[in-house]
C-alpha cells in the first residue's frame, strides 16, 4: 500500500483512508498527512463473525499519528475485554483532519 494524498473534505479539513494489517504491537501506528485528526472511523476487515478473537477497535491521536487499539473477549466463556496482542487483522480507516 502506497501513501495516498488526503481528499479535500471543505477549505479546511481532508479525508485521509486506507487499511492497514494489526501489527500485534496494540497500538498498531497509522502515520497521516495531518498535524491534528479531528475525526476517525474504524472497521475490521473480516467475511466472518468474529470468535475469541479481535472484535473491538479502539483510537487515540497523538499529532497526526492515530494509534488503533485491538481488543477481544478473554474468552468463549468470559466476555471481560483484553488487549488483543496478537491481533493481524486488516482494518480499514477513514481519518479527518487538517
Amino acid at each position: 500500500m502506497g501513501k495516498i494524498a488526503p481528499e479535500q473534505k471543505s477549505s479546511k479539513e481532508f479525508i485521509f483512508s486506507g487499511e492497514i494489517l494489526l501489527d500485534a504491537s496494540n497500538p498498531t501506528p497509522v502515520a497521516t498527512p495531518f498535524k491534528v485528526i479531528t475525526g476517525v472511523a474504524l472497521t475490521l476487515k473480516t467475511v466472518t463473525a468474529p470468535g475469541v478473537v479481535t472484535s473491538v477497535l479502539t483510537y487515540d491521536t497523538s499529532g497526526g499519528t492515530l494509534n488503533i487499539y485491538a481488543w477481544k473477549v478473554t474468552s468463549s466463556s468470559v466476555t471481560t475485554l483484553i488487549a488483543s496482542t496478537e491481533a493481524t487483522d486488516t482494518v480499514g480507516y477513514i481519518v479527518t483532519g487538517r
